[in-house]
Formats: structure tokens, C-alpha cells, sequence
């Protein structure tokens, strides 16, 4: 459900970055008269595109921390349906809004952000009590993956709706898919194992035998001094804007990319574009598999898996970004941004699966920390393009990639110096709680029992 779920989340995020191509391109009308004139559905420039590009992400800023303690709060399951199906309402809007005033569409983007921001921070909640510890990859990257599917879907069929259609048809078509899921999720999801009437007894004990007894959200203090002064927790951060970046990049600007300088039309712009998205795919899998492996194997601890799956993949995407720059052949371009997008695979298994290692009872306020950080990416990116990329020209967009790259460069540095995988000091007070908790439990049982 939260595959499906962040597959819902993402097309209604990115099918924008096709819609606007639609809702800009010129197209030939012929008036009452019979004279053909030149016509076009928002006479928007490259700068009111880059906001409106990056609008989504005013509002994602705003809640990411809040998400985190909310989610810690009152659930994870709850602040999922609420992020992921208020999102829903704001698609179906969406029309109405553009056709209605420019700062309209931008104010309803800026609140579809603000709802959505909450998703991923609550997601580490409801995994810190449904996953266990050697299956953290790997269950993690198999719902992760929902992101590029959507990526995938809103690609793929936006580009068809809109031809088909009309531009309106995106929205309402992925709008309604959206709402049907949340119906689906408030029914049947539950926030941990010992309450779903749906899971077996055997399932059940594994899981909780796994992660332990958890404390209630509503209890934990968290220690927010020690959380911002973590450099363990900044490489998350770190990680996390330095994959955001490449991954805002890639997400909102290649549909453009492509159809600037490649001259392709919209359809054949959406299908390209969700070219990276499948190769990425296939590697969240594989990536989610042998992190986990390489741990239960006893080849390398927690904590040089994360290294790993941060440093050498950011090296990989900037060595691809800089290639994708220089490339003159609309097929290597194409090849070089898959193989960049790929390597984006691995990461998911670094610093999103990261925080659950550092302190697992504050894993929600980390994850909206860095989500706060990578957040900045989202409304960098598409700004930067208004700005440098102006004519539309070859050499403009190779100016992005070099930027791009060397995000890449601090990114792998820092997270390979200051990456752990080690429950940290700040964080063991719980758990030494928790064990104090559980012994004296474990005392007055055996004590009835005699």
C-alpha cells in the first residue's frame, strides 16, 4: 500500500513538469473570420515555469519537521492518508485553478506541498514498527520504488492524456486514481502488527520479536539539541540534498531537456523521460537486496553499507552528469542521464534507511530534517533553469550539469567522512528505557508465575 501510495503521491507531484509543456505549446487556431493565427493556452515565460516548477516545494519545506514530529505523535499511518489524499483533492483543483489566475495554480501547488511534506517523515515512523532490522533495504526500497514507478506513470501517460484529451485530463485522471487509493488505505491499514486483525500470529511475534516493544510517540522526548549538532545525522542531510538534487533535476527538467534540445514532440518527451525511471527501478531492487546481504553475510556492518551506498553512486552520477554536458549525440545524452539515474538506486539504501540505525526512536525527525534540506534542492533546481536557461540553448543546459556535478562531489565527500551505522549516545536513553521498562515487566510476570 505505501508502493502504491507513493506511486499515487508522485504523479500528482511531477505531472506538472509535462502538463506545463502542454499548457505553453504554441499551437495553430483558426479564428471565425478563417484567418489562422499562432495561440497558446498560458503565455508563460522560462521564469514564471521555473516557479511554478518549484512552487510544489514551497510548501513541501514547511512540513517536513512538523511531519516528523506528527507523525511521531499521532501515527504514521494516519499522517500518510491525510499527506497522500489531501494531495488527491488539490489534483482535481488543479484545472479550475490555472485557468482562474496564475498565482492561483501556484498557491494550490504551494499547499499540495505542505500536505505532502508530511508523508515520508511519518513512513519512517510506520517502519520503525513494522520492519525488522535485516530487512531494511530491502522492504524499504521495494515501497521507495513507488516514487520512480509514479515517476514512470505520470511520464509515460501524461503526455498521452494531454494529446488525447487536453492538458485538464492529467490532473483528473490522476487526481481520481489518487482517491480511490486513500478510501483503500483508511480501511485496511493499521498503524503496527499487534493491532491488525489481518496478520497471522506467527508474523506477528517475528516482528515484534525483531524491533522490540516500541514507546509511544506521545512520550518520547526528542533530544533536538543533540539531533542538530550530529555530524552523523548532518551526513544524512547531506546525502539526502545531494540525491534530491539530482533526482529534482532529472524529475522536473529533463521533459524540457529533451525538448529543447533534442526538438522532440510531447509524447515522444514523455516516453523518454521515463527511460532513467525503468533502469532505475530494476537497480532499487537489486540495490535493496545486497545492502541487506552484505550485512546479514557479515561482510561489512551497518555503517559501511550506508558509506558506500551514499559516496560511490553521488561519484558515479557526477562523472555521467559531466559527460551528459560535453555529449553532442541526442542517444549518448539519453544513455549517460539512464546509467546517472540508475546509480541513484543505491542511496535509497543509504541515507533513507540511515536514520533508523542512528536512533530509531527519533528516525521521523531526522528524515524531516534532511527531507527539509533536500527540499531546497526542489526549489533550487527549477529556479536556477529560469534563470540560466533563457534561450533554450545546448550551452545553457550544460551550465545545470556542471552545477549538478559538483553537488555530486561535496556530496560524496562529506557523507564518506561522516557517515555511521552505530545507535548513537544521545540516542541509546530510550532503549536503556525501553530494556528497564521490559526487565521489570519481565520480573513481575515471573514472580506471578511462582
Amino acid at each position: 500500500m505505501i508502493f502504491v501510495g507513493l506511486f499515487c503521491f508522485y504523479t500528482v507531484r511531477v505531472n506538472v513538469s509535462i502538463a506545463i509543456v502542454a499548457m505553453t505549446k504554441k499551437f495553430n487556431t483558426t479564428l471565425e473570420n478563417g484567418t489562422t493565427i499562432e495561440d497558446q493556452h498560458f503565455d508563460w515565460d522560462s521564469k514564471q515555469q521555473g516557479y511554478i516548477l518549484s512552487s510544489f516545494f514551497y510548501g513541501y519545506i514547511t512540513t517536513q519537521l512538523l511531519g516528523g514530529f506528527l507523525g511521531s505523535r499521532f501515527g504514521g499511518t494516519m499522517m500518510i492518508g491525510i499527506g497522500i489524499g489531501s494531495s488527491a483533492i488539490l489534483a482535481l483543483l488543479t484545472p479550475l485553478a490555472a485557468k482562474v489566475h496564475y498565482g492561483l495554480f501556484i498557491t494550490v501547488r504551494v499547499l499540495q506541498g505542505c500536505f505532502n511534506g508530511v508523508v515520508f517523515p511519518a513512513i519512517l515512523v510506520v517502519w520503525s514498527r513494522w520492519v525488522p532490522v535485516s530487512e531494511r533495504s530491502m522492504i524499504g526500497n521495494i515501497a521507495y520504488t513507488g516514487t520512480y514507478v509514479g515517476t514512470i506513470g505520470a511520464n509515460l501517460l501524461s503526455g498521452i492524456l494531454s494529446e488525447t484529451w487536453g492538458w485538464e485530463s492529467i490532473f483528473y485522471f490522476f487526481g481520481t486514481f489518487t482517491a480511490v487509493w486513500y478510501m483503500l488505505w483508511i480501511l485496511v491499514i493499521r498503524p503496527s502488527p499487534d493491532i491488525d486483525p489481518f496478520i497471522t500470529q506467527a508474523e506477528k511475534n517475528y516482528i515484534i520479536s525483531s524491533i522490540g516493544e516500541r514507546t509511544e510517540g506521545r512520550k518520547i522526548k526528542h533530544p533536538i539539541k543533540d539531533i542538530f549538532t550530529s555530524l552523523p545525522v548532518w551526513s544524512v542531510v547531506v546525502g539526502n540534498f545531494t540525491a534530491m538534487y539530482i533526482l529534482y533535476t532529472l524529475l522536473n527538467l529533463l521533459p524540457m531537456f529533451l525538448n529543447d534540445t533534442m526538438d522532440f514532440n510531447l509524447g515522444t518527451t514523455g516516453i523518454l523521460s521515463a527511460v532513467p525511471y525503468i533502469a532505475l527501478i530494476g537497480l532499487l531492487f537489486a540495490a535493496g537486496y545486497l545492502a541487506d546481504w552484505v550485512q546479514v553475510k557479515g561482510y561489512l556492518r551497518t555503517g559501511q553499507v550506508r558509506r558506500w551506498c551514499n559516496s560511490g553512486p553521488f561519484i558515479i552520477q557526477m562523472v555521467f552528469m559531466l559527460l551528459t554536458a560535453f555529449a553532442t549525440d541526442p542517444t549518448l545524452s539519453l544513455v549517460y542521464i539512464t546509467i546517472s539515474a540508475g546509480a541513484g538506486a543505491f542511496p535509497w539504501s543509504g541515507y533513507v534507511a540511515n536514520p533508523l540505525d542512528l536512533a530509531p526512536s527519533h528516525a521521523s525527525i531526522i528524515i524531516g530534517l534532511s527531507n527539509t534540506f533536500g527540499t531546497l534542492a526542489g526549489i533550487l533546481s527549477p529556479i536556477l533553469m529560469g534563470y540560466i536557461v533563457t534561450d533554450k540553448t545546448r550551452e545553457q543546459w550544460q551550465i545545470m550539469f556542471y552545477i549538478t556535478a559538483g553537488i555530486c562531489l561535496f556530496g560524496s565527500v562529506f557523507c564518506f567522512l561522516f557517515t555511521r551505522g552505530n545507535l548513537q549516545p544521545w540516542a541509546k536513553i530510550d532503549q536503556e528505557e525501553l530494556l528497564a521498562k521490559n526487565s521489570k515487566k519481565l520480573d513481575y510476570e515471573t514472580i506471578q508465575k511462582h
